[in-house]
């Protein structure tokens, strides 16, 4: 707390507590040198109003048939719940085996299907990994033949950079970033759109304080309340200050985990040493080692989770949704979907621990 008051005080000395005060403006500027470029950072109160503002800066209101977003399945239900709320209907379109990104073959062949009814894609930096620089290429190129916008949800993935060591949000796509408490890069509540799209960035500015004229009390468009305050921004710069250490230290002990489960048949993401490590996020070699897996982990007090099963095409609220083909490959991650604990720091012996659950279980199968 001593490291936020540090900033909070300068709110406090200007009596400026939200709309883009002092601690929000730094934070703002501080973002964008760091990722550098043209990019543009704007604070939200939360991933998900950034998505909600993001959709309806690129992508408009829906209209007529013009509903539909493509988006994967394997993904946290944020997305799809911000989908449905910007007015629009998600189509889950599947992922790769290997990187667990968006599939750019069958994104193209479901934005050639349904002629006239996409409205736009948002794609998933899957578990805050960078995608391969030639599947980000890809789906520019599908939504670029097809006239639609691409808005990528990048929740967990701020500090992630890809192979050529290009960060997340700085890859000159429209990108949605959470700053929750869950997330490496943690305030409590909050969030960043970064876009290099100027005129975007100035509808997104908009649409987060009410969709108000700047310099009026005058809405040109319905717009909501998702700025950022002063508290959180204070956070999120004394969470900057120390990051680079918190990302050296969640890599290292990734590594670790990845070196004590070794033999255990695990795999990993194409891209996952790069990224932010929320979670330690592994497929067990088939479902019914990694079902045993969570049986050992309840026993020895190992909290394990399985991200994302299931996915969003079998969850109630989206059980209408259209899909594109069988997501296959969707269902079969999901069914083996490992999520090990991490953190900034772990216990002595946690490693370990954790390591002798993932033996007990995916090798017992």
């Amino acid at each position: 707390m001593d490291e936020v008051l540090h900033y909070f005080r300068r709110s406090q000395q200007d009596r400026w507590f939200s709309n883009g005060g002092p601690c929000a403006t730094e934070l703002a500027l501080r973002l964008q040198a760091r990722l550098g470029g043209d990019t543009e950072c704007i604070l939200v109160s939360s991933a998900t109003t950034g998505l909600l503002a993001a959709l309806r800066a690129a992508c408009g209101e829906a209209t007529g048939a013009r509903r539909l977003i493509v988006t994967p399945s394997y993904t946290f239900t944020a997305t799809g719940c911000a989908i449905h709320w910007a007015g629009f209907e998600p189509l889950f379109v599947d992922v790769d085996p290997e990187h667990w990104q968006l599939d750019a073959e069958q994104l193209a062949d479901a934005l050639a299907a349904h002629p006239g009814r996409i409205a736009g894609v948002l794609a998933c930096a899957t578990f805050g990994s960078a995608p391969p620089a030639g599947v980000r290429a890809a789906w520019r190129a599908a939504c670029d033949d097809h006239g639609v916008p691409l808005v990528i949800d990048s929740a967990p993935g701020f500090g992630s950079v890809d192979a050529h060591g290009i960060p997340l949000g700085a890859q000159g796509d429209t990108e949605i970033f959470s700053f929750h408490a869950t997330k490496p890069f943690a305030i409590g509540e909050g969030g960043m759109v970064a876009t290099a799209d100027r005129d975007l960035a100035e509808r997104v500015r908009r649409l987060v304080n009410f969709g108000l004229e700047p310099g009026t009390r005058v809405s040109l468009e319905p717009g909501i309340n998702a700025k950022l305050s002063e508290l959180h921004a204070a956070t999120g710069l004394a969470v900057l200050d120390s990051f680079d250490r918190v990302l050296a230290a969640r890599r290292r002990l990734a590594g670790a985990l990845a070196t004590a489960t070794g033999g255990c048949g695990l795999r990993f993401q194409t891209g996952a040493f790069d990224g932010t490590w929320q979670f330690f996020q592994a497929l067990a070699p088939n479902p019914a080692g990694r079902d045993a897996a969570l049986q050992a982990a309840a026993a020895h007090a190992v909290e394990v989770r399985t991200l994302h099963d299931p996915p969003l095409h079998r969850h109630p609220a989206f059980a209408v949704a259209s899909r594109w083909g069988t997501l296959a490959v969707t269902d079969s991650l999901a069914a083996r979907s490992l999520s090990l604990p991490l953190a900034n720091a772990l216990p002595d012996g946690a490693v370990e621990r954790i390591a002798d659950v993932v033996r007990q279980g995916v090798l017992a199968c």
